[in-house]
C-alpha cells in the first residue's frame, strides 16, 4: 500500500504583504508601469503635471486619453490581467502596473469603457498591500481616458523622470504643458534589420552610442539589461547590439516586476541571429581580422568567410614600463617572414632588437598574433624563439641561459643571441651577431641584478645605453606609499648612469660624476652666471670660495644709491 500524498501549488495569503519589495515606488518605476497600461489601453497621448491636490498635497497627474476602464478589480489583482487576447499573447502583461504605487497615497478617476460615467477610487499607502480597503465610487459625469493622481516625494526630479521614461515609448507624452523628445532606440545603429518582431541594431566602436552596455533591449520603452553577443576583430574594430521590440511573443520578461529576461530557447536563438548578422556584416566588407575561434563560429552558423587577412604587425621590442611601448602600422605579410616568439621580458626583447637592427633582416621580423593560429597562413610562419646569449672571448666560447648571469671581466670579441627557428614540427638553430647585450637575473627590472656586456669594438654611447637601460629595465611603481614617477625615474638614471660610466671608465669617474651630478642639481641654480666656484673639502670641513648667490647679488645696494 502506497503512503503516497498528493498536493496542489498556492499562493499565500500574504503574498500581498510583500510587494513593495517587487516595486520600491520610486517616480521612475511609476511612470514606466503607467505609460505601459496606457499604451496597451489604446491611448496615443500621455498628460503629466505636477499640481498640488487639496487632499494629498503636491502631486504627480498621469492622464492619458485612451478609452477608460472595464473592470476596475482586475486593476488592483496580483498577477492578474485583464487585456485582449492580443495584447496578452504579444506580451505577457502581469497585471503590476497599479501595484507600482505601493507605498504612496494615491487616487484614480476612470471612465467606463464600455459606457458613460466612470468611477473614482481612493489608494491609501498601505491599500496595495492589503492592509486597508481601497475606496470606489461610481461617477455619472462624462468622463475619458484614466487620470492617476498620486503623491510626490520631496526632492523628486519629476521633469527628468518623465523624460526618461517617455525617451524611447511608443506614445506622445506632454510634461506641464510641453511635448517630451521621443528617440529612436536605435538610433546611430549602422545597420538595423528586423527578426521574429524584434528590431536588431548593430553598433560599431565609432558609432555613437557603441558604449552602452547594461540598458540595450526596449520593451515599448521600459530598458533594461539582455545578454546579448559581442564580436570583436583582432585590428578592424567590434560589433555590439541593441534590440527594440516590437511584437515578439517568445522574449519574455521575469514576472512580476519584469526587469529581466527569461533565459529560455528564444534568448539563445536571438544571440545565434545576432552573431549571423555580425558575421553577414564582416562577409560584406570584404576583408576582417576574426579570430580563427570566431571564424569556426561563423562557418557554424552557416556564414562561410575567407581566411582572416594576412597582416601582422612588425616586431617592436616591448619596455619594461608597459606604458611606453609603441605600436607599428599592419603590414602584410611576405613570404619570408618570420614571427618572434617574446620571452615576456623586456630585457630580452630590448637585446634580440639591438641584435636584429644589425641584419637585413628587421623588416621581416613580426609581432605573434595568437587569435590567428589555426589559420593556415599563420600557422606556416617560421616562429622564432630565443633561448640565450653567447659571449666569445680570448679564453673561449660560452653560452648562457635568459636569466643567467656571467661574471664579465674583458670586453669579449664577439656577442650574439641564440635560440630555434620552429616551421611547424621542424625546429632548426639561429644566431645573430651583436655589440651589446644586457644581461638580467630572474628579476628583470633590478640594475643590481643585470651585468653589462659590450664588445671591443662597439660604439654604443653612454646616452645610448642611459637609453637602454631605461626601456628595458625601468618599470616604476604605482603603489600608494611610493614616491612619484619622476622621482623614481631620477632614482633610477642615477643609479644607470653609474652602472655605465663604471663599466666605460672606471670607478673614479663613477664618483667624480656623482659629485658633479650632486652640483648641478643642488647647486647649479643658486650661483651667478659669471662665478668661478671653487669647492675644497677636507675632513669634515667644506670651504666654498666665490660663491655669490642670486639672492645676495639681489641684496646688494646699487652703486648710485
Amino acid at each position: 500500500m502506497s503512503d503516497a500524498q498528493t498536493m496542489m501549488a498556492s499562493v499565500s495569503d500574504d503574498a500581498l504583504t510583500k510587494v513593495t519589495r517587487l516595486f520600491n515606488a520610486s517616480i521612475g518605476d511609476i511612470l514606466a508601469e503607467l505609460l505601459q497600461n496606457a499604451r496597451r489601453s489604446g491611448a496615443t497621448e500621455v498628460a503629466i503635471d505636477c499640481v498640488e491636490d487639496p487632499d494629498l498635497g503636491p502631486v504627480i497627474c498621469f492622464r492619458d486619453d485612451g478609452p477608460g476602464l472595464t473592470d476596475t478589480n482586475a486593476l488592483f489583482t496580483l498577477g492578474g490581467s485583464a487585456w485582449n487576447e492580443q495584447t496578452q499573447a504579444n506580451e505577457d502583461p502581469a497585471g503590476m502596473g497599479f501595484f507600482a504605487l505601493a507605498g504612496r497615497n494615491a487616487r484614480v478617476i476612470a471612465g467606463r469603457r464600455d459606457g458613460p460615467g466612470g468611477w473614482e477610487l481612493e489608494i491609501s499607502r498601505d491599500a496595495l498591500s492589503g492592509d486597508t480597503p481601497i475606496t470606489c465610487r461610481p461617477l455619472t459625469d462624462d468622463l475619458t481616458g484614466v487620470a492617476v493622481i498620486f503623491e510626490q516625494r520631496p526632492g523628486e526630479n519629476v521633469s527628468a523622470a518623465v523624460a526618461d521614461a517617455a525617451r524611447y515609448a511608443p506614445i506622445d507624452v506632454i510634461c506641464d504643458g510641453a511635448a517630451v523628445e521621443r528617440a529612436d532606440f536605435l538610433e546611430g545603429a549602422s545597420h538595423i534589420e528586423t527578426w521574429k518582431g524584434i528590431r536588431i541594431g548593430v553598433y560599431r566602436r565609432d558609432d555613437i552610442r557603441f558604449k552602452r552596455k547594461h540598458m540595450n533591449a526596449n520593451f515599448h520603452g521600459v530598458t533594461l539589461g539582455v545578454p546579448l553577443p559581442e564580436l570583436s576583430e583582432v585590428h578592424h574594430g567590434s560589433y555590439r547590439a541593441l534590440i527594440d521590440v516590437q511584437t515578439c511573443t517568445a522574449l519574455q520578461l521575469v514576472q512580476l516586476a519584469r526587469k529581466e529576461v527569461v533565459h529560455n530557447d528564444f534568448l539563445t536563438e536571438l544571440q545565434q541571429e545576432i552573431r549571423r548578422i555580425y558575421f553577414r556584416l564582416i562577409k560584406e566588407a570584404g576583408r576582417h581580422s576574426l579570430r580563427f575561434a570566431d571564424h569556426q563560429s561563423a562557418a557554424e552558423l552557416g556564414i562561410d568567410l575567407p581566411p582572416a587577412e594576412m597582416r601582422l604587425r612588425p616586431f617592436t621590442p616591448m619596455h619594461a614600463d608597459s606604458d611606453c611601448n609603441t605600436y607599428t602600422e599592419l603590414t602584410v605579410v611576405p613570404a619570408s617572414a618570420m614571427i618572434f616568439c617574446g620571452e615576456d621580458e623586456a630585457v630580452h626583447e630590448q637585446n634580440f632588437a639591438r641584435a636584429l637592427a644589425q641584419t637585413e633582416q628587421e623588416a621581416l621580423v613580426f609581432e605573434p598574433q595568437p587569435a590567428f593560429a589555426g589559420y593556415a597562413w599563420y600557422d606556416a610562419v617560421p616562429v622564432l624563439e630565443m633561448t640565450g646569449y653567447v659571449i666569445q672571448t680570448s679564453k673561449g666560447r660560452q653560452a648562457y641561459a635568459l636569466d643567467e648571469l656571467p661574471g664579465i671581466i674583458e670586453r669579449p670579441d664577439n656577442l650574439s643571441v641564440f635560440g630555434s627557428l620552429r616551421t611547424g614540427s621542424d625546429m632548426s638553430p639561429w644566431e645573430i651577431g651583436t655589440d651589446f647585450v644586457l644581461f638580467a637575473g630572474p628579476d628583470a627590472t633590478m640594475i643590481d641584478e643585470s651585468v653589462l656586456c659590450l664588445t671591443a669594438a662597439s660604439t654604443i654611447t653612454h646616452d645610448e645605453l642611459l637609453t637602454f637601460f631605461t626601456e628595458a629595465l625601468f618599470c616604476p611603481c604605482y603603489d600608494g606609499d611610493a614616491e612619484s614617477y619622476d622621482t623614481q625615474l631620477r632614482w633610477f638614471t642615477d643609479e644607470a648612469e653609474d652602472e655605465v660610466i663604471g663599466y666605460l671608465s672606471g670607478i673614479d669617474d663613477v664618483c667624480l660624476n656623482q659629485v658633479k651630478r650632486v652640483i648641478a642639481r643642488e647647486l647649479w641654480w643658486i650661483r651667478r652666471e659669471d662665478a668661478d666656484i671653487s669647492i675644497r673639502i677636507k675632513g669634515r670641513e667644506v670651504q666654498i670660495d666665490g660663491l655669490d648667490t642670486a639672492f645676495e647679488r639681489s641684496t646688494e645696494v646699487p652703486a648710485s644709491a
